[in-house]
Formats: C-alpha cells, structure tokens, sequence
C-alpha cells in the first residue's frame, strides 16, 4: 500500500480545489396516447375525426402530397448530470456528463386525401419521422396516390 500512496495522492490533490455537483431531474412532456385508442383506429376505417377524438391534438402535422402524416408523441424520464470543475495553478478544467434522452416515443398516423388512415406507426418520433422514405399513401390496391 505504502509504494501506491504517491499515486493515489497525485490522483487526489487536484480535487482538493475542485467542485462537483449533480443533480436529479424528472421530465414529463406531454402525455402519453392510450395505447387502446390507437389500436381502435382501423387501417382504411378510421378517419382524422377518430384520430382526433381518441388521441387529441397532435404534436406535428406533415403534408404529404396527396395525404399527411400526424404525429403525438411524450416524454416521461429521470436523468442524471454531473458537472465537475478544478483549478490546478492556471488551468482551468471542466467536465460535464448528462443522460438526458432526447428520444420521444410516440406514434404517427397516415392519412391520404380523403383523411382515411393509411398506416399507422408507432416508436420513436426521432426514427419515425426522419426516415428516408415515409410510407407512400396508397388509393386502393391500385398503386401509390399521387405524390411526388
């Protein structure tokens, strides 16, 4: 132990004039859709007055040519965040760690021109709305409708 002691107090000394700080927090934004209104609306039943009367407002509406997509989504979390700060001689330093999710579960609805559900999608809002490609809106069994 004696031939370590050198090592722990250079690891030590810098953190005699240091600070550390973290705190707690909870976040809840928004609020979660009940999960049997979403399974009540019916792919090429529904329409936007159910979606509507079951899920309340959405978050973001996105036009889709010959439809759009509506999304609701909600964040419940805890998150952590730690900051650290020393002064050693002239340097400064300063360290900061957080797990703040920035993921939103939520769902997205899609409705073609007539504002019949399409397809319907549930997950992270951060994956289902920045795909490359949204699910094309489909007239029938005919083809996509006509976006561009």
């Amino acid at each position: 132990m004696d031939s370590q002691l050198p090592l722990v107090l250079a690891l030590v000394a810098p953190l005699l004039g240091s600070c550390v700080t973290g705190d707690y927090n909870q976040t809840r934004v928004f609020q979660p859709v009940p999960a049997d209104a979403v399974a009540s609306l019916e792919v090429g039943r529904a329409g936007l007055e159910d979606a509507l009367s079951g899920l309340g407002a959405p978050l973001q509406v996105i036009e889709l040519g010959a439809g759009a997509a509506l999304a609701w989504g909600w964040k419940e979390s805890a998150d952590w965040n730690i900051t650290g700060s020393a002064n050693i001689g002239s340097v400064r330093g300063r360290i900061q760690y957080a797990d703040a999710a920035l993921e939103f579960p939520g769902v997205v609805l899609f409705f073609d021109r007539s504002w019949t559900l399409v397809a319907k999608e549930e997950g992270f809002l951060s994956d289902l709305l920045l795909k490359p490609q949204l699910p094309r809106l489909v007239e029938g069994a005919s083809g996509p409708a006509g976006d561009a």
